[in-house]
């Protein structure tokens, strides 16, 4: 599955906040005094957080320990983390499990980090519609749109972080909301897939096929459930379909391959492993290795 682009809203935060730096002097304040800390971020002081990197198919945790805050000229404030490596741009911050804010940029005092506390994120949110409140996005309305992307946006840090329960109770409510989001759906599906709940997986996959039948993503998922089930030739019929529509779909070529080699059909699934050479060199790497298990063909 695609990684959901961050919220519009988010990165015309973003823009505002670097437009404001660039021509001011404000220098970082650091006020690990401020009584307000704790009610605004529910952790205090030398606090341990983390964050999530992405790296390829795998995840890592990033931890980190509050430092202080900085203050803005417009009132608001920013955690200051100090992480044990570079974290990246927008990733989630957690405390306790909790999403409490979103990493924004390096700051100029020594290796801290900022980071946006999600009230600043939301207030500002708000703040916008309201300046806009007839603004539109092609095929919807701008708030709704704005409310299923930071959902999703929070669904995938909880995940990265194979916390998925609490994914899929954000997820459930923005459904009841937005049931015919068809992102939701699909979110919902890896969801329930990484949980290793397959039918269930499949059901959500198909109302967001039902909503987007054009989305190789979606296709590509249910591939995906139908071979955690074993239905292997519905699982072929799935991926064919996301490859028919996005050739390069490197998840749906390896997905194929896999489901080949469970059927015994090497030569097939031969085919998918050269082609996925151009795609991506460590998924074709791991299904090589899944057909040298199965007995082995010529890979030319």
């Amino acid at each position: 599955m695609k990684l959901v682009r961050f919220s519009v809203i988010f990165f015309l935060f973003l823009f505002s906040q670097t437009a404001w730096f660039e021509t001011s002097c404000f220098p970082d304040v650091l006020d690990t005094q401020s009584p307000a800390f704790n009610s605004d971020y529910a952790a205090s002081i030398g606090e341990k957080v983390y964050t999530v990197k992405t790296e390829g198919e795998t995840s890592k945790k990033i931890d980190g320990v509050i430092n202080g805050i900085k203050k803005n000229l417009d009132n608001t404030a920013y955690m200051l983390i100090e992480f044990r490596e570079k974290p990246l741009p927008g990733a989630p911050v957690f405390f306790d499990d909790k999403v409490i804010g979103m990493v924004y940029r390096q700051s100029q005092t020594g290796d801290l980090f900022e980071v946006m506390p999600v009230n600043v994120i939301l207030a500002f949110a708000k703040n916008l519609q309201r300046a806009f409140p007839d603004a539109k996005r092609p095929g919807d309305d701008a708030q709704g749109k704005t409310v299923a992307e930071d959902n999703i946006s929070i669904v995938k840090g909880y995940i990265e972080a194979q916390n998925y329960d609490k994914a899929v109770k954000i997820l459930r409510d923005a459904l009841k909301k937005e049931p015919d989001n068809a992102e939701l759906h699909g979110w919902m599906g890896i969801a329930m897939l990484e949980m290793g709940d397959a039918g269930q997986a499949v059901l959500e996959f198909k109302r967001a096929l039902s909503i987007e039948p054009g989305s190789a993503d979606f296709h590509n998922g249910l591939g995906y459930a139908m071979l955690a089930m074993e239905s292997l030739d519905e699982a072929v019929v799935s991926f064919k379909q996301a490859i028919l529509l996005n050739p390069k779909h490197a998840d749906a070529h390896y997905g194929l391959g896999t489901a080949y080699v469970n059927l015994g059909e090497i030569k097939l699934a031969t085919k998918e492993y050269v082609l996925l050479k151009d795609m991506d060199g460590k998924m074709a790497d791991r299904l090589f290795q899944l057909i040298m298990r199965r007995g082995g063909t010529e890979t030319e």
